[in-house]
């Protein structure tokens, strides 16, 4: 059965769409369907609606994940002992050995990069339906060829065995291993395409990994141009991404490496943080996604809109870049006094860059509101000018804080690459 919802959803997944008529119909529908279905059988929902009728659901109140893991025995439409699947997930990150499920519904981690981890519940048949929507998007040639994909994973998933067949071969490779060891595994394994978090593919552009395949994708972590730069460099080819986190599979690339909004499974809202520049969080809402409902979901994340339309004809939404979370804008103490002045990570991601010319590596943390502490690779680099944070500084009216250069100490591993962070929390008005 669920091969067969494979096919089914892949055959059935758009490879573009020519009108945003065609992308509004589907979510008309498919979120009239989906309020309809969450309302009867998910109690918060349920309660949170309360007074809204289904075709308003643009307007229902918003939800973000403090509330979801508030909620989350209520939120689901299938009665779940929500302790006992917790208490098997911390089984399978221990034990590294994910099969184990409660009947016919998975549970996962995401990984608690944002200090709050979230928890995931899908059922057999979204599993093969969202294999089939991702083979869709990425696999570049027919189903029925042969093909070896390897993923570089901080926890397996069950989705993979469960649609792996003779022909389509999934490799997992998991980052609690060393690095030199996943490498010498991957090259083993002839692989055609290789899906990894960027700062691994990065780790094999920087040890000149003479891996060969059809086709590179970032996923798990934020691709940072300085990254991007150096693993197609040695490699000779586009990187292409996946955008996904806990709540939903986001955007993927097209042919041309440009990142396109998944408008086809979910409605997309912006909550503007500058409309000017285009710079907004995504609201999300899943029309696909039944087990574990995702409805208005407010993301942390911060996304660049493009103001030029993709080459490749594509009538899906596409975003110039991921700039960032909410929990990595820096702030700064206001020179009037008033308070504090957020400052968001492209500002900082470009005084970091302005500090030498041959910059291949860094990290920029914010350790309290008067001291930032930024690590270089190469490491020894003389003439460091921090004439692009005086810029920042003195454009915000910021007080400016004290720099300091640390040694390099990231690592690849199951710890998410974070280039620009804030290691403390502060209310703000």
């Amino acid at each position: 059965m669920s091969k067969l919802s494979t096919l089914f959803r892949y055959f059935f997944t758009p490879k573009k769409f020519k009108s945003r008529e065609q992308i509004e119909r589907i979510q008309r529908k498919g979120m009239r369907k989906q309020a309809k279905f969450v309302r009867k059988n998910s109690p918060f929902y349920a309660r949170h609606w309360d007074g809204i009728q289904d075709e308003q659901w643009s307007e229902f109140p918003l939800i973000d994940k403090s509330i979801m893991m508030e909620n989350l025995e209520d939120l689901l439409t299938v009665r779940l002992d929500v302790d006992k699947a917790r208490k098997l997930a911390d089984n399978a990150e221990k034990s590294r050995d994910f099969s184990p499920k409660i009947g016919p519904y998975s549970i996962g981690y995401s990984s608690g990069t944002s200090g709050s981890r979230g928890m995931h519940f899908v059922s057999e048949k979204e599993q093969a339906g969202w294999a089939g929507f991702m083979l869709a998007r990425g696999l570049d040639g027919s189903i029925f060829s042969k093909h070896r994909i390897g993923l570089i994973l901080r926890a397996n998933s069950n989705t993979f065995e469960s649609v792996g067949s003779n022909r389509i071969e999934f490799k997992f490779y998991d980052l609690m291993k060393p690095l030199e060891e996943i490498h010498e595994s991957i090259l083993q394994d002839e692989l055609d395409i290789l899906i990894g978090p960027p700062s691994v593919l990065r780790y094999l552009a920087d040890v000149k990994s003479p891996l060969k395949v059809r086709k590179l994708v970032s996923a798990a972590e934020v691709l940072d141009d300085i990254d991007r730069t150096y693993i197609e460099a040695h490699f000779g080819q586009i990187v292409h991404q996946f955008y996904s986190s806990t709540e939903g599979e986001i955007a993927a690339t097209c042919e041309y490496g440009t990142l396109h909004l998944n408008e086809e499974i979910m409605v997309i809202q912006k909550q503007w943080v500058d409309k000017e520049k285009g710079w907004y969080h995504p609201i999300i809402s899943d029309f696909k996604r039944k087990t574990q409902p995702i409805i208005r979901y407010r993301l942390n994340d911060i996304l660049v809109t493009s103001k030029q339309p993709c080459k490749c004809g594509d009538a899906r939404e596409s975003i110039e870049s991921i700039m960032g979370r909410q929990d990595d804008i820096f702030l700064l103490e206001k020179k009037s006094g008033d308070g504090f002045e957020q400052v968001i990570p492209d500002f900082i991601r470009r005084a970091v860059m302005q500090m030498h010319p041959d910059i291949t590596a860094y990290c920029a943390i914010q350790k309290s509101p008067k001291e930032i502490e930024i690590q270089l690779l190469p490491e020894g680099l003389e003439d460091i000018s921090l004439q692009g944070f005086e810029q920042v500084w003195e454009k915000m009216k910021t007080i400016q804080p004290s720099i300091s250069l640390t040694k390099y100490s990231f690592k690849p591993s199951t710890t998410k690459l974070r280039r620009i962070r804030r290691d403390f929390e502060l209310s703000i008005k």
